[in-house]
């Protein structure tokens, strides 16, 4: 199904087409982590997972030196 939603990272309309009720994906302006799931009608729910999954695997490696 293809769907238009309002991406929470880089406030821009987006269409994809949503294979299934729960995707997830990541926002290709600005690299952050979303999650989309396909509502009743159509309606698509779209949250930020992480802002940047790099800044804390770097900070672990380097807690552990």
């Amino acid at each position: 199904m293809q769907v238009r939603f309002k991406c929470p990272a880089c406030q821009s309309s987006h269409v994809l087409d949503m294979p299934e009720t729960t995707i997830h994906m990541t926002c290709s302006r600005t690299g952050k982590h979303l999650v989309l799931k396909l509502g009743l009608g159509g309606e698509v729910k779209a949250r930020i997972v992480t802002d940047d999954t790099n800044v804390d695997a770097d900070a672990g490696e380097d807690a552990e030196e």
